[in-house]
């Protein structure tokens, strides 16, 4: 432990010109100012020298440390952007462990900095700031806005009453997160709209239903639903599975439990279990 934090201690830092120079002429012995009219800075270098004892010169008078090269600040974005062009556009922390070998006075953190703020790296890694804020889907009461969405069982189907069930509608209202699952034989829009009409019938519509742009949720079955219980629905964003975020977290939660019970009950029947697995969801801190 000791010695992790005595390496850690002579690792150094970004050294600028001037302290570059001065320690230069230290170890040169060039440096002849006298104790009064010395600056802070040279006081600083002074006392790095006898703190550090691993400073020396190279053969062309470049100054070592721990016997690497010391790189000055000023010159460390030129290494680093050809570092960046021959290696084709790597990273940070590739750049960093291709330099520390031959090289000091340097961290990840500078060459990272030096990235950002450079021109060609943004030219290959374009970052845009004209982006939306992501926007959380919230609700100020229950039973106002739901999301649905199928889980696949298939993997898992499993047979009820002489029927072979693959998937599970999931209905989530917003709001309190309460999940009212309904399994299904297929997820063909006329099944989907049969069971989501199930749900309906025992609990107050809601205004809006939001759900991804799968076929499901589409077709004359789904149109007419709707248009019953005077519903909106609202398709989230293509491949953007966070606006469907409450959702995709139970959906999560209820395999999890199914995948559970299946190990811990012999011949449990996700399908027959269902009602009970959303009431242990429901009844629980979420």
């Amino acid at each position: 432990m000791k010695e992790a934090i005595r390496r850690k201690r002579k690792q150094l830092g970004c050294l600028p010109r001037s302290k570059y120079d001065i320690i230069v002429r230290c170890l040169n012995g060039s440096f002849d100012v006298p104790v009064k009219k010395r600056t802070p800075e040279e006081n600083n270098c002074l006392a790095m020298i006898r703190k550090r004892k691993d400073f020396e010169l190279g053969d062309r008078g470049s100054l070592l440390c721990g016997g690497k090269q010391v790189l000055v600040k000023e010159d460390l974005p030129r290494f680093v952007e050809k570092m960046f062009m021959e290696n084709k556009g790597c990273g940070a922390r590739v750049i960093y462990n291709k330099l520390k070998v031959n090289y000091t006075g340097f961290s990840e953190q500078a060459i990272l900095e030096i990235l950002y703020n450079s021109k060609y790296y943004h030219e290959k890694y374009p970052r845009f700031t004209n982006k939306p804020k992501p926007k959380t889907i919230t609700e100020e009461e229950p039973g106002k806005r739901w999301q649905i969405d199928i889980i696949n069982m298939k993997n898992q189907s499993v047979s009820y009453k002489g029927s072979t069930y693959s998937y599970i509608l999931q209905v989530v209202d917003v709001y309190s997160r309460y999940v009212m699952p309904k399994p299904l034989k297929t997820k063909s829009s006329r099944e989907v709209a049969k069971a989501l009409e199930d749900v309906l019938m025992v609990n107050l519509a809601p205004d809006i239903i939001q759900c991804d742009n799968g076929l499901e949720f589409k077709g004359p079955s789904m149109k007419l639903l709707l248009n019953k219980y005077n519903i909106k629905m609202i398709n989230s964003r293509p491949y953007h599975p966070q606006s469907q975020g409450k959702c995709e977290r139970s959906n999560s939660v209820i395999k999890a439990k199914i995948l559970f019970a299946t190990k811990s009950k012999r011949g449990f029947n996700w399908v027959e279990g269902l009602q009970d697995l959303a009431y242990a969801i429901n009844t629980s801190f979420n």
